[in-house]
């Protein structure tokens, strides 16, 4: 992620991944939540697509309390990756 974000700046959340991951780590909804200090129905109107902008406070956030280490896992649209030349 770049070090200095605009602050009007959002990031787009691909919600069926936050889903997948988070329930692969055991959490529920209303912990990780309170882990960020939003409400539990944000992260489920995350989750379901009806909401899909974040703050890059709570992106980060997420990837920290996921323990995500890859940043692109959670956006909506993964820039692709470099090919590899043969």
């Amino acid at each position: 992620m770049p070090r200095e974000t605009p602050p009007n700046h959002v990031i787009e959340v691909h919600g069926y991944a936050l889903r997948v991951i988070r329930q692969a780590r055991g959490r529920a909804v209303t912990d990780l939540a309170a882990a960020l200090g939003v409400d539990p129905s944000y992260i489920r109107h995350l989750e379901n697509g009806s909401k899909f902008r974040v703050s890059p406070e709570v992106y980060a956030g997420l990837l920290r309390e996921l323990q995500i280490e890859d940043y692109r896992a959670l956006l909506a649209t993964a820039p692709l990756r470099d090919e590899v030349s043969a």
